[in-house]
C-alpha cells in the first residue's frame, strides 16, 4: 500500500505494520471492510455489512474514482488501473460496468467520521451523470466532487480548474496532491421540465441541467457529432479527430444555415417577461462561465461594465445569450466577437413552436415542439483546483 521499495539493509526501519504511506487518508483499508457474504463466483456483488474506522479517522477522506474504461479514446481504462496501484479495489468503479448509484451503497455504510471524496473522471456528460445519481443519495454528509476531464468539451472541468483534458503524463500521486488542496464551492442545479406540445400527448419529462441548455445550431453540431459518433464506421476515436468532425460540422452549418429564423420557432420568457428576441440561430441558457469547449460567454468583450451582470455558478441565477450564426460561434472561440446578451433570470421559460435541435451538458436530441421551464433544484458540492498539475 506504501509503495516504498528499499534495500535489504534498510528492511528493518519500515517495521512489521503497514502504514498505508502518504496517501492513506484516501484509502479504504481492506480490513475495515466487513461484508455479509463473500462472493460465490468471480464477479458476483459483494454485500456490505459495515466499514470500520482506520487508525487515522481524524483526517479520513476515501476517495471513490468512477470512469469509463471505454471514455476518452479509452484513456478510461488507464486512469481506473492507475488508481488501483493506489487505493483499494472497491474504490474504483469501471462506469461501463456499473451505474453511478452503486457508489451510494458504499456511502451509506461509512463511519459518520469519514468525510468522503468522488474522483469522476470522463466529459461534462459523465460528470452530469455522477451528480445526478448522487442527488438520489439520501445521506446527512453530501461528498464533494473532482474531475479529471476526458473527451473534447470539459467546461465543468476547465470553470473548476481541472484542465482542459487530462494531464500529460498523466501522474495519480499529483492528482492526489491537488485534491487534498481543492476547495469546497456550491455549484447550482436546475430542473428542466419539457412538456410537449402535441395534442395527442402532453408527455412530460424531466432533466438535471449543471452546465448549460442550448438550443439551435451549437445544438445541431453537437448532435451531428453525437450521430457520427455512434456509428459503426467511427473507428479512428481521438481528440484531434473529434476537434475536425466538429470543426467540419460546424463549417456545413455556415453554408446550409438550418437553425436561420429560430427567433420565428421560439418565445422566451425570463422571470415572466416575454423577450423581443433578434435574429438568432441559437440561444444558450448558462449555469457556469465556460460554453464551447473554453469560450467565457457572459464576460466575452465586458470591461469592467457595471450595467452587465456578473456571472456565478452559485448565486440562483442564470445567464441567456442568442448567437446569430455558425460563423458567429467561430468568431467568438477566437475572441474576435461576443454574444447578444439577453439577460439573466431565476427562472426560464422557452416555447418551441417547430422541430428543433437542442442539447442539454453535452447530450444532444431532436425536440418536438414543447414548453420547456428551468427551475433552481439545489446545489451540488465540487471541489475547485486552485494549483494546476
Amino acid at each position: 500500500w506504501c509503495l516504498r521499495t528499499v534495500h535489504n539493509t534498510c528492511q528493518q526501519m519500515l517495521g512489521d505494520v503497514c502504514d498505508f504511506g502518504k496517501f492513506k487518508k484516501f484509502i479504504l483499508p481492506p480490513n475495515n471492510v466487513i461484508i455479509t457474504k463473500k462472493r460465490s463466483r468471480v464477479g458476483a456483488p459483494v454485500k456490505l455489512f459495515h466499514i470500520t474506522e482506520p487508525p487515522w479517522k481524524q483526517f479520513w477522506t476515501p476517495l471513490f474514482v468512477l470512469a469509463n474504461r471505454k471514455s476518452g479514446n479509452m484513456i478510461g481504462g488507464s486512469v481506473l488501473s492507475e488508481f488501483r496501484t493506489l487505493l483499494n479495489a472497491y474504490q474504483v468503479i469501471d462506469l461501463s460496468e456499473k451505474n453511478p448509484s452503486v457508489i451510494g451503497d458504499w456511502l451509506s455504510v461509512l463511519p459518520e467520521t469519514a468525510k468522503p471524496i468522488i474522483l469522476v473522471a470522463g466529459g461534462d456528460g459523465t460528470v452530469a451523470w455522477v451528480l445526478s445519481a448522487i442527488k438520489k443519495f439520501t445521506l446527512k454528509r453530501i461528498p464533494p466532487v473532482c474531475v479529471i476531464p476526458l473527451g473534447t468539451g470539459n467546461d465543468l472541468s476547465r470553470v473548476l480548474g481541472w484542465g482542459k483534458q487530462e494531464p500529460q503524463p498523466f501522474l495519480p500521486k499529483k492528482i492526489l496532491e491537488s485534491i487534498s488542496e481543492a476547495n469546497a464551492v456550491n455549484l447550482d442545479r436546475w430542473i428542466v421540465n419539457v412538456k410537449n406540445r402535441s395534442r395527442l400527448s402532453r408527455h412530460k419529462t424531466e432533466y438535471l441541467m449543471y452546465n448549460y441548455l442550448s438550443i439551435g445550431v451549437d445544438a445541431l453540431v453537437t448532435l451531428d457529432f453525437h450521430n457520427t459518433r455512434q456509428s459503426p464506421f467511427y473507428i479512428f476515436s481521438s481528440r484531434i479527430i473529434n476537434k475536425l468532425l466538429y470543426l467540419i460540422f460546424g463549417t456545413q452549418q455556415v453554408m446550409e444555415r438550418q437553425c436561420k429564423g429560430l427567433e420565428q420557432r421560439i418565445e422566451l420568457y425570463l422571470d415572466g417577461h416575454l423577450v423581443n428576441l433578434p435574429e438568432l440561430e441559437s440561444i444558450v441558457v448558462l449555469n457556469i462561465p465556460c460554453w464551447g469547449a473554453g469560450v467565457y460567454l457572459w464576460s466575452l468583450g465586458l470591461e469592467n461594465d457595471e450595467e452587465i451582470g456578473k456571472q456565478s455558478m452559485n448565486d440562483g441565477k442564470l445567464e441567456v445569450v442568442a448567437i446569430s450564426s455558425s460563423f458567429h460561434i467561430a468568431q467568438m472561440q477566437v475572441g474576435l466577437s461576443q454574444p447578444h446578451r439577453l439577460g439573466q433570470a431565476s427562472d426560464v421559460k422557452l416555447i418551441i413552436k417547430k422541430r428543433t435541435p437542442i442539447q442539454i451538458d453535452g447530450e444532444p436530441w431532436m425536440q418536438q415542439p414543447c414548453d420547456i421551464h428551468i427551475k433552481w433544484d439545489g446545489q451540488a458540492v465540487m471541489l475547485k483546483n486552485y494549483h494546476y498539475f
